[in-house]
């Protein structure tokens, strides 16, 4: 495999070798206690054979809450490349001629909302990209954080 499939996967195969690991300790753990009170009738032994089953769980809980945490991190990440929120500079030609100051009927001319959607919107946001849009006026709703309409 190369770098660029390795982005597309949510976990390495680390992480899931961890929760396996973790998974097996927590069920050895368990079995190993449970035989171990089975075979005592005083509830202060048995005691120790459940601290041994608590310990057990919370290492497989522990394994579990690093694979999920894992699996946050890289779904973050996902959004962020899909979204990204820093302004992308351009090489600007050397000489741009002025264009006019946009009045308020031109610039509510070019904000749009999709069904359901709460904010505002100009047409090249990455939000209603590929959806049925409609044209909205400036008090039809709140701005976008994403493309500042």
């Amino acid at each position: 495999m190369n770098g660029a499939d390795r982005r597309t996967e949510p976990w390495r195969d680390g992480d899931v070798l961890t929760v396996a690991v973790t998974t097996l300790v927590e069920v050895a753990l368990i079995v190993g206690a449970w035989f171990g009170a089975s075979g005592t009738a005083s509830a202060a032994r048995q005691a120790a054979w459940l601290n041994l089953a608590v310990a057990g769980f919370a290492v497989s809980a522990g394994g579990l809450c690093l694979w999920l945490l894992r699996l946050r991190r890289a779904v973050g990440e996902r959004r962020v490349a899909l979204i990204s929120l820093a302004p992308q500079e351009e090489p600007a030609p050397a000489r741009l001629p002025r264009r006019p100051q946009a009045s308020a009927a031109t610039v509510s001319s070019q904000l749009v909302r999709a069904a359901g959607m709460d904010r505002l919107h100009r047409r090249d946001c990455p939000l209603v990209a590929g959806k049925d849009v409609t044209p909205a006026g400036l008090d039809d709703g709140d701005p976008c954080g994403v493309c500042a309409a």
